[in-house]
C-alpha cells in the first residue's frame, strides 16, 4: 500500500507541473477582456486629456505646502530656559517664516513666563505667525486684543497694529488669477472693508511710519472699487438700462476722484448722458473732463464732443462755472512684498 500511496502522489505532482507550465485555455470572454497592445507614441489614444498637465501641477504644489506644513506642526522644538531664549527662538522661526514653530515658542513663553516684559511681546509674535501663515481672521483679533490690553505699549501708539490689522483686510481683497474671473466682478465687500480700515489708519496715524504703506494699500482698494462700479455700468449699458450706468458711473465720479479711471468714466458718462437727450448733462462731464485731465488722450474726444453739442444743441444756455474739486494724487501701485515692515517682534528688548 506504501508503494501505490507514493504512485498516487507522483502522479499528482506530475499533474500540478502540467497545469502550471501549460497555458490556460482562451475563451470567447476572454478575447473581449483581452487589453489590446500599446498605441504608438503620438497617437490620439496617447494624447492626455486638456489641462491634465495643469491639474497634475496644481495637485502637486497642494500636497507639496501641505506636507511641509504637516512636518512643521508634528515636528518637535527644542525650548530654552529662560523667557528671552524661548522669545528669541520665536524671532528665528519668524524670520525663517516657519510660522508654526515661532507660535510654539511664543505659547511657551506666554504659559511658562506668563508675568514677564516676553510674554507681552510673544502676544504680539503670535499675531505675527498668523498673519504669516495668511490665517488673517485670526491675526485681526490678536492685532486688536494686544491694542486693548496694551494700549500705552509701542506697537499700538505708533500705529504698527493698526497698519497689521489693514494689511490683513487688504491681503483677503480678491486677487487676479487666469482660471478665475476677474477680481472685478467678484464680490468687493472684501475691498470694502480693507478700504474703512486703512482709512481710519490714515485718519489717527496719517503721521506714522506706516502712514506712506497705508496710503498705496488704500489708493488700491480705492481703485478696484472705481473699476467694479465701471464694471457694473457696462452691464448695466448691455442690457439697455442706461439710467442704472448714470447712476454707477456718477457714484465714481463722486465718491472716488483720482482713482486713474475718471477720465474712462467721465468720457462714458456723457455719452450716456448724450444717447439719453442730457446735453446739458454731457456738455459739463465733457468739459469737466477737458479741464481736469488735460494731458489725458481722452480730453481730445471731449473737445469733439462738446463741438458736436454746440452744433446740434445751438440754443443750449452758455455753461456755468465748474466747480473745483479737490483731488488728490493716489499712489501709482501698491507697496511690493519686499518692502513691507519687519516683524514687530524685531527688537529683543520690549518698548
Amino acid at each position: 500500500m506504501a508503494a501505490a500511496y507514493r504512485k498516487n502522489q507522483e502522479r499528482r505532482k506530475v499533474t500540478a507541473r502540467a497545469l502550471l507550465t501549460s497555458p490556460p485555455p482562451v475563451t470567447e470572454s476572454d478575447t473581449r477582456m483581452r487589453p489590446s497592445a500599446p498605441s504608438p507614441p503620438g497617437s490620439a489614444s496617447d494624447v492626455s486629456p486638456p489641462g491634465c498637465g495643469l491639474l497634475l501641477c496644481l495637485l502637486l504644489c497642494f500636497f507639496t505646502s501641505g506636507c511641509a506644513a504637516f512636518v512643521e506642526n508634528v515636528r518637535p522644538v527644542t525650548y530654552g530656559t529662560t523667557a528671552k531664549d524661548n522669545y528669541e527662538k520665536g524671532l528665528r522661526s519668524l524670520r525663517g517664516e516657519s510660522y508654526l514653530d515661532a507660535a510654539k515658542y511664543f505659547n511657551y513663553v506666554k504659559s511658562h513666563f506668563g508675568f514677564s516684559k516676553w510674554a507681552t511681546l510673544s502676544e504680539l509674535g503670535l499675531a505675527d505667525a498668523a498673519l504669516g501663515r495668511e490665517a488673517y481672521i485670526e491675526a485681526i483679533d490678536a492685532y486688536d486684543a494686544f491694542q486693548r490690553s496694551h494700549p500705552s505699549h509701542e506697537r499700538t501708539v505708533d500705529g504698527y497694529c493698526a497698519f497689521k490689522v489693514g494689511e490683513a483686510h487688504y491681503k483677503q481683497v480678491p486677487s487676479d488669477w487666469f482660471l478665475l474671473p476677474p477680481s472685478y466682478e467678484k464680490d468687493q465687500g472684501a475691498v470694502g472693508d480693507a478700504m474703512r480700515v486703512l482709512s481710519s489708519f490714515l485718519d489717527k496715524y496719517g503721521d506714522s511710519a506706516y502712514a506712506d504703506k497705508v496710503r498705496t494699500l488704500f489708493a488700491e482698494t480705492i481703485r478696484r472699487l472705481a473699476d467694479h462700479e465701471l464694471y457694473v455700468a457696462r452691464y448695466y449699458l448691455d442690457r439697455n438700462r442706461p439710467q442704472a450706468a448714470i447712476w454707477r458711473l456718477e457714484y465714481v465720479v463722486s465718491k472716488y476722484p483720482g482713482a486713474r479711471r475718471e477720465p474712462e468714466v467721465l468720457l462714458l458718462l456723457g455719452q450716456v448722458y448724450l444717447k439719453q437727450e442730457k446735453p446739458r448733462e454731457a456738455r459739463d462731464t465733457f468739459r469737466r473732463l477737458r479741464i481736469e485731465h488735460q494731458t489725458d488722450y481722452r480730453a481730445a474726444q471731449a473737445q469733439l464732443y462738446l463741438d458736436y453739442i454746440t452744433r446740434r444743441y445751438p440754443d443750449l444756455p452758455p455753461p456755468s462755472e465748474l466747480k473745483p474739486r479737490h483731488i488728490e494724487p493716489l499712489p501709482v501701485a501698491p507697496v511690493p512684498p519686499a518692502e513691507e515692515a519687519e516683524p514687530a517682534a524685531e527688537s529683543a528688548e520690549p518698548g
